[in-house]
Protein backbone atom coordinates (compact mmCIF):
# COMPACT_ATOMS: atom_id res chain seq x y z
CA UNK A 1 0.00 0.00 0.00
CA UNK A 2 1.41 3.33 -1.14
CA UNK A 3 2.07 6.00 1.47
CA UNK A 4 -0.31 8.98 0.95
CA UNK A 5 0.83 12.48 1.80
CA UNK A 6 -2.12 14.62 2.96
CA UNK A 7 -1.93 18.37 2.33
CA UNK A 8 -1.82 20.53 5.41
CA UNK A 9 -4.83 22.74 6.10
CA UNK A 10 -3.92 26.36 6.68
CA UNK A 11 -7.24 27.46 8.18
CA UNK A 12 -5.65 30.13 10.32
CA UNK A 13 -3.93 31.72 7.33
CA UNK A 14 -7.12 31.70 5.27
CA UNK A 15 -9.06 33.41 8.05
CA UNK A 16 -6.32 36.00 8.42
CA UNK A 17 -6.46 36.73 4.68
CA UNK A 18 -10.25 37.20 4.82
CA UNK A 19 -9.90 39.56 7.80
CA UNK A 20 -7.20 41.60 6.06
CA UNK A 21 -9.30 41.88 2.90
CA UNK A 22 -12.26 43.02 5.02
CA UNK A 23 -10.14 45.61 6.78
CA UNK A 24 -8.79 46.86 3.45
CA UNK A 25 -12.32 47.26 2.04
CA UNK A 26 -13.44 49.07 5.19
CA UNK A 27 -10.49 51.46 5.02
CA UNK A 28 -11.34 52.23 1.41
CA UNK A 29 -15.14 52.38 1.58
CA UNK A 30 -16.10 53.70 5.03
CA UNK A 31 -14.22 57.04 4.78
CA UNK A 32 -15.90 57.68 1.42
CA UNK A 33 -19.26 56.91 2.97
CA UNK A 34 -18.55 59.32 5.83
CA UNK A 35 -17.42 62.05 3.41
CA UNK A 36 -20.62 61.63 1.42
CA UNK A 37 -22.63 61.86 4.63
CA UNK A 38 -20.79 65.02 5.66
CA UNK A 39 -21.57 66.59 2.29
CA UNK A 40 -25.23 65.59 2.50
CA UNK A 41 -25.61 67.24 5.92
CA UNK A 42 -23.79 70.33 4.67
CA UNK A 43 -25.96 70.62 1.55
CA UNK A 44 -29.17 70.12 3.53
CA UNK A 45 -28.14 72.66 6.17
CA UNK A 46 -27.33 75.27 3.55
CA UNK A 47 -30.60 74.57 1.77
CA UNK A 48 -32.47 75.13 5.04
CA UNK A 49 -30.67 78.43 5.59
CA UNK A 50 -31.64 79.53 2.09
CA UNK A 51 -35.25 78.46 2.69
CA UNK A 52 -35.31 80.31 6.02
CA UNK A 53 -33.96 83.41 4.28
CA UNK A 54 -36.83 83.23 1.77
CA UNK A 55 -39.26 83.12 4.71
CA UNK A 56 -37.57 86.08 6.38
CA UNK A 57 -37.63 88.03 3.12
CA UNK A 58 -41.37 87.46 2.72
CA UNK A 59 -41.91 88.35 6.39
CA UNK A 60 -40.02 91.59 5.73
CA UNK A 61 -42.33 92.35 2.80
CA UNK A 62 -45.34 91.86 5.08
CA UNK A 63 -44.12 93.73 8.17
CA UNK A 64 -41.30 96.03 7.03
CA UNK A 65 -38.82 94.31 9.39
CA UNK A 66 -36.91 91.09 9.81
CA UNK A 67 -37.13 89.00 12.96
CA UNK A 68 -34.64 86.82 14.83
CA UNK A 69 -37.53 84.48 15.63
CA UNK A 70 -37.51 82.38 12.48
CA UNK A 71 -40.29 80.14 13.77
CA UNK A 72 -42.57 83.16 14.18
CA UNK A 73 -41.73 84.30 10.65
CA UNK A 74 -42.72 80.86 9.34
CA UNK A 75 -45.98 80.90 11.30
CA UNK A 76 -46.78 84.39 10.03
CA UNK A 77 -46.23 83.80 6.31
CA UNK A 78 -48.15 80.51 6.53
CA UNK A 79 -51.04 82.08 8.46
CA UNK A 80 -51.40 84.88 5.92
CA UNK A 81 -51.44 82.31 3.10
CA UNK A 82 -54.02 80.15 4.91
CA UNK A 83 -56.15 83.22 5.62
CA UNK A 84 -56.21 84.03 1.91
CA UNK A 85 -57.39 80.49 1.17
CA UNK A 86 -60.29 81.03 3.57
CA UNK A 87 -61.02 84.64 2.61
CA UNK A 88 -59.99 86.15 -0.71
CA UNK A 89 -60.41 89.60 0.81
CA UNK A 90 -57.52 89.23 3.29
CA UNK A 91 -55.45 91.95 1.62
CA UNK A 92 -54.06 95.31 2.69
CA UNK A 93 -53.42 96.07 6.36
CA UNK A 94 -54.29 93.09 8.54
CA UNK A 95 -53.48 91.73 12.00
CA UNK A 96 -51.93 88.30 12.56
CA UNK A 97 -52.08 86.79 16.06
CA UNK A 98 -49.82 83.81 16.79
CA UNK A 99 -49.96 81.51 19.84
CA UNK A 100 -48.37 83.06 22.92
CA UNK A 101 -45.09 81.70 24.28
CA UNK A 102 -44.65 80.98 27.99
CA UNK A 103 -41.20 81.29 29.59
CA UNK A 104 -40.34 80.40 33.18
CA UNK A 105 -37.40 82.18 34.72
CA UNK A 106 -35.78 83.05 38.01
CA UNK A 107 -36.29 86.77 38.45
CA UNK A 108 -33.41 88.94 39.60
CA UNK A 109 -35.41 92.15 39.93
CA UNK A 110 -32.41 94.44 40.45
CA UNK A 111 -30.62 93.12 37.36
CA UNK A 112 -33.71 93.43 35.16
CA UNK A 113 -34.58 96.94 36.30
CA UNK A 114 -30.98 98.08 35.93
CA UNK A 115 -30.78 96.53 32.46
CA UNK A 116 -33.88 98.31 31.17
CA UNK A 117 -33.52 101.61 33.03
CA UNK A 118 -29.79 102.11 32.69
CA UNK A 119 -28.09 99.93 30.10
CA UNK A 120 -30.76 99.99 27.39
CA UNK A 121 -32.31 103.37 28.13
CA UNK A 122 -30.02 105.30 25.79
CA UNK A 123 -28.42 102.42 23.91
CA UNK A 124 -29.48 100.37 20.90
CA UNK A 125 -30.29 96.92 22.26
CA UNK A 126 -28.26 95.11 19.58
CA UNK A 127 -25.10 96.53 21.14
CA UNK A 128 -25.88 94.43 24.23
CA UNK A 129 -27.13 91.41 22.36
CA UNK A 130 -24.69 88.92 23.89
CA UNK A 131 -25.28 90.29 27.39
CA UNK A 132 -29.02 89.85 26.92
CA UNK A 133 -28.59 86.29 25.67
CA UNK A 134 -26.27 85.30 28.54
CA UNK A 135 -28.59 86.85 31.10
CA UNK A 136 -31.60 85.03 29.59
CA UNK A 137 -29.80 81.67 29.55
CA UNK A 138 -28.84 82.09 33.22
CA UNK A 139 -32.37 83.02 34.24
CA UNK A 140 -34.57 80.83 32.05
CA UNK A 141 -35.65 77.48 33.45
CA UNK A 142 -36.34 75.91 30.04
CA UNK A 143 -34.44 75.92 26.77
CA UNK A 144 -31.66 78.40 26.20
CA UNK A 145 -31.77 80.87 23.33
CA UNK A 146 -29.44 82.43 20.80
CA UNK A 147 -31.85 85.26 20.05
CA UNK A 148 -31.20 88.66 21.53
CA UNK A 149 -34.66 89.72 20.37
CA UNK A 150 -36.37 86.98 22.40
CA UNK A 151 -34.23 87.82 25.44
CA UNK A 152 -35.14 91.49 25.16
CA UNK A 153 -38.86 90.74 24.83
CA UNK A 154 -38.69 88.50 27.89
CA UNK A 155 -36.92 91.07 30.07
CA UNK A 156 -39.21 93.87 28.93
CA UNK A 157 -42.24 91.77 29.93
CA UNK A 158 -40.55 90.98 33.27
CA UNK A 159 -39.77 94.69 33.73
CA UNK A 160 -43.43 95.61 33.19
CA UNK A 161 -44.49 93.01 35.75
CA UNK A 162 -41.95 94.34 38.29
CA UNK A 163 -43.19 97.88 37.81
CA UNK A 164 -46.75 96.77 38.38
CA UNK A 165 -45.79 94.57 41.36
CA UNK A 166 -42.40 95.15 43.10
CA UNK A 167 -42.79 91.79 44.85
CA UNK A 168 -42.78 89.94 41.54
CA UNK A 169 -39.56 87.99 41.96
CA UNK A 170 -38.19 84.47 42.38
CA UNK A 171 -39.56 81.82 39.98
CA UNK A 172 -42.09 83.49 37.71
CA UNK A 173 -43.78 82.98 34.35
CA UNK A 174 -43.64 85.42 31.46
CA UNK A 175 -46.19 85.15 28.67
CA UNK A 176 -45.10 86.72 25.38
CA UNK A 177 -47.90 87.60 22.93
CA UNK A 178 -47.04 87.69 19.25
CA UNK A 179 -49.20 90.03 17.19
CA UNK A 180 -47.97 91.38 13.86
CA UNK A 181 -49.47 94.11 11.72
CA UNK A 182 -48.97 93.08 8.12
CA UNK A 183 -49.62 94.69 4.75
CA UNK A 184 -50.69 91.87 2.43
CA UNK A 185 -50.01 92.62 -1.29
CA UNK A 186 -52.41 91.54 -4.04
CA UNK A 187 -49.88 89.07 -5.48
CA UNK A 188 -49.12 87.36 -2.15
CA UNK A 189 -50.54 83.94 -3.08
CA UNK A 190 -48.59 83.84 -6.33
CA UNK A 191 -45.40 85.00 -4.58
CA UNK A 192 -45.81 82.31 -1.89
CA UNK A 193 -46.56 79.55 -4.42
CA UNK A 194 -43.58 80.41 -6.64
CA UNK A 195 -41.15 80.97 -3.75
CA UNK A 196 -41.74 77.83 -1.74
CA UNK A 197 -41.31 75.05 -4.26
CA UNK A 198 -38.93 72.11 -4.45
CA UNK A 199 -37.17 71.75 -7.79
CA UNK A 200 -35.92 68.42 -9.05
CA UNK A 201 -33.94 67.71 -12.20
CA UNK A 202 -34.00 64.19 -13.57
CA UNK A 203 -32.59 62.66 -16.71
CA UNK A 204 -35.21 60.87 -18.77
CA UNK A 205 -35.21 59.08 -22.11
CA UNK A 206 -37.55 61.00 -24.38
CA UNK A 207 -38.91 59.58 -27.63
CA UNK A 208 -39.45 62.10 -30.44
CA UNK A 209 -41.71 61.13 -33.32
CA UNK A 210 -41.36 62.79 -36.73
CA UNK A 211 -43.52 62.33 -39.80
CA UNK A 212 -42.72 62.54 -43.51
CA UNK A 213 -45.67 64.30 -45.08
CA UNK A 214 -46.34 64.04 -48.81
CA UNK A 215 -48.61 66.56 -50.52
CA UNK A 216 -49.36 67.71 -54.06
CA UNK A 217 -47.49 70.93 -54.73
CA UNK A 218 -48.71 71.44 -58.33
CA UNK A 219 -52.13 70.07 -59.28
CA UNK A 220 -51.44 70.60 -62.99
CA UNK A 221 -48.31 68.51 -63.16
CA UNK A 222 -49.13 66.34 -60.14
CA UNK A 223 -45.76 67.16 -58.64
CA UNK A 224 -45.44 65.97 -55.03
CA UNK A 225 -43.40 67.59 -52.31
CA UNK A 226 -42.47 66.00 -49.03
CA UNK A 227 -41.22 67.34 -45.71
CA UNK A 228 -40.39 66.06 -42.28
CA UNK A 229 -42.09 67.65 -39.27
CA UNK A 230 -42.38 66.85 -35.53
CA UNK A 231 -45.47 65.23 -34.05
CA UNK A 232 -46.49 68.46 -32.27
CA UNK A 233 -47.10 70.05 -35.70
CA UNK A 234 -49.26 67.21 -37.03
CA UNK A 235 -52.66 68.88 -36.55
CA UNK A 236 -51.42 72.16 -37.99
CA UNK A 237 -50.02 70.41 -41.08
CA UNK A 238 -53.28 68.49 -41.63
CA UNK A 239 -55.22 71.76 -41.47
CA UNK A 240 -52.91 73.40 -44.02
CA UNK A 241 -52.71 70.40 -46.35
CA UNK A 242 -55.97 68.38 -46.16
CA UNK A 243 -54.77 65.98 -48.87
CA UNK A 244 -51.45 65.30 -47.16
CA UNK A 245 -50.53 61.68 -46.55
CA UNK A 246 -47.99 60.31 -44.08
CA UNK A 247 -45.32 58.61 -46.15
CA UNK A 248 -42.98 57.60 -43.33
CA UNK A 249 -42.49 57.80 -39.57
CA UNK A 250 -39.24 58.20 -37.62
CA UNK A 251 -38.80 57.71 -33.87
CA UNK A 252 -35.62 58.96 -32.20
CA UNK A 253 -34.71 58.59 -28.54
CA UNK A 254 -32.44 60.89 -26.56
CA UNK A 255 -31.61 61.79 -22.98
CA UNK A 256 -33.08 65.03 -21.69
CA UNK A 257 -32.97 66.82 -18.35
CA UNK A 258 -36.50 67.34 -17.09
CA UNK A 259 -37.22 69.87 -14.34
CA UNK A 260 -40.23 69.29 -12.09
CA UNK A 261 -41.47 71.39 -9.18
CA UNK A 262 -43.63 70.47 -6.19
CA UNK A 263 -45.05 72.68 -3.42
CA UNK A 264 -42.68 73.00 -0.46
CA UNK A 265 -44.44 75.10 2.23
CA UNK A 266 -42.31 76.43 5.13
CA UNK A 267 -41.90 74.15 8.16
CA UNK A 268 -40.30 74.72 11.57
CA UNK A 269 -37.51 72.25 10.71
CA UNK A 270 -36.03 75.02 8.56
CA UNK A 271 -35.02 76.87 11.72
CA UNK A 272 -32.69 74.06 12.86
CA UNK A 273 -29.36 72.74 11.62
CA UNK A 274 -29.76 69.34 9.97
CA UNK A 275 -26.68 67.88 11.71
CA UNK A 276 -26.86 69.10 15.31
CA UNK A 277 -30.55 69.95 15.59
CA UNK A 278 -29.63 73.32 17.07
CA UNK A 279 -31.36 76.48 15.90
CA UNK A 280 -29.60 78.66 13.37
CA UNK A 281 -28.19 81.88 14.78
CA UNK A 282 -30.41 84.62 13.38
CA UNK A 283 -29.25 88.18 14.01
CA UNK A 284 -30.89 91.35 12.75
CA UNK A 285 -29.48 94.86 12.67
CA UNK A 286 -30.55 97.63 15.02
CA UNK A 287 -32.88 99.15 12.41
CA UNK A 288 -34.37 95.75 11.58
CA UNK A 289 -33.50 96.10 7.89
CA UNK A 290 -30.55 93.69 7.69
CA UNK A 291 -30.33 90.03 8.65
CA UNK A 292 -27.71 87.31 9.06
CA UNK A 293 -28.51 83.59 9.33
CA UNK A 294 -25.56 81.53 10.56
CA UNK A 295 -24.79 77.88 11.21
CA UNK A 296 -24.83 77.05 14.94
CA UNK A 297 -21.71 74.88 14.62
CA UNK A 298 -18.77 76.65 16.25
CA UNK A 299 -15.31 75.19 15.73
CA UNK A 300 -15.21 71.51 14.75
CA UNK A 301 -18.03 69.02 15.25
CA UNK A 302 -17.00 65.35 15.68
CA UNK A 303 -18.72 61.98 16.05
CA UNK A 304 -17.03 58.60 16.43
CA UNK A 305 -18.02 56.07 13.76
CA UNK A 306 -17.25 52.36 13.79
CA UNK A 307 -14.90 52.90 16.77
CA UNK A 308 -11.91 53.89 14.60
CA UNK A 309 -13.38 56.41 12.13
CA UNK A 310 -14.48 59.98 12.79
CA UNK A 311 -17.30 61.99 11.30
CA UNK A 312 -16.22 65.62 11.46
CA UNK A 313 -17.58 68.89 10.16
CA UNK A 314 -17.21 72.61 10.63
CA UNK A 315 -19.56 75.57 10.26
CA UNK A 316 -21.85 75.36 7.25
CA UNK A 317 -21.49 79.08 6.66
CA UNK A 318 -23.99 81.92 6.76
CA UNK A 319 -26.33 84.05 4.69
CA UNK A 320 -26.21 87.81 5.06
CA UNK A 321 -28.92 89.89 3.39
CA UNK A 322 -29.53 87.02 0.97
CA UNK A 323 -25.87 86.47 0.01
CA UNK A 324 -24.57 83.01 1.02
CA UNK A 325 -20.97 82.83 2.20
CA UNK A 326 -20.31 79.52 0.43
CA UNK A 327 -20.81 81.08 -2.99
CA UNK A 328 -17.41 82.70 -2.50
CA UNK A 329 -15.86 79.24 -2.08
CA UNK A 330 -17.18 77.91 -5.39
Amino acid sequence: MAYEIKPKKYWGLNILIVILVGVLLAVLLIPKQIWNEEQQYRDLSRQRMQDLWKVENLFHQLTGNYTELGGKAIQTVNMVYDSLQDSTGFYGEQSVVLPSETIRLTVDSAAIVNLIDSTLADTVWTAYREQLINMFNNAAMGDSTQSGQLALMTFQAAYDSLKANPGWRGTQTVVLPFRYTVDVPDNYVRTYDTTFVATRRTKEVVADTSYLGAMVSDETTGEIDSTWFPRRDLNDMLDRYPNMTIADTSITRQDRWVTTTTPNPPVLAWTRDSLTGQKYIVEKSADGLHLRIQSPIQGEYKERRYYVFTFSDTSHGYIEDGDPSWKEQQ
